[in-house]
């Protein structure tokens, strides 16, 4: 179980994630904790719930505003952002291109669909 589970707040049902260029599907319901900008994915599976949001603070990015993510666009998580954005619980914002390798990681805006979150 994620550990702040108290914090997050489910935002969208029935939302189907591709992950490592989509080869991997899951769907579950999208939580979001607005305090620490995370967003889960909880498959309700008995497996852990998946971290859809990465921390990109050595690299000076952080968040912006209430409802914005950093979400990782290489590896197993490429396709993830677009997925959300498919799904019309994200916006694209920007895409930032971090290390030796230019990983890209992608910058959303969660989209609102009533009062999930406020200014923290």
């Amino acid at each position: 179980m994620f550990s702040t589970a108290s914090r997050l707040v489910a935002i969208a049902e029935n939302v189907a994630v591709r992950f490592a260029s989509g080869s991997l599907t899951l769907t579950g319901t999208l939580l979001f904790d607005p305090r620490t900008s995370s967003l889960v994915l909880d498959t309700q599976d008995g497996e852990p719930e998946e971290t859809l949001t990465v921390n990109l603070a050595v690299y000076g990015l952080f968040p912006e505003t209430a409802g914005e993510i950093l979400v990782k666009d290489w590896s197993e998580g490429e396709g993830t952002a677009q997925s959300l954005i498919d799904a019309g619980v994200a916006e694209f914002e920007n895409e930032h291109f971090l290390g030796p390798f230019s990983s890209r990681a992608v910058r959303l805006r969660l989209i609102k669909k009533r009062e999930m979150w406020h200014n923290p």
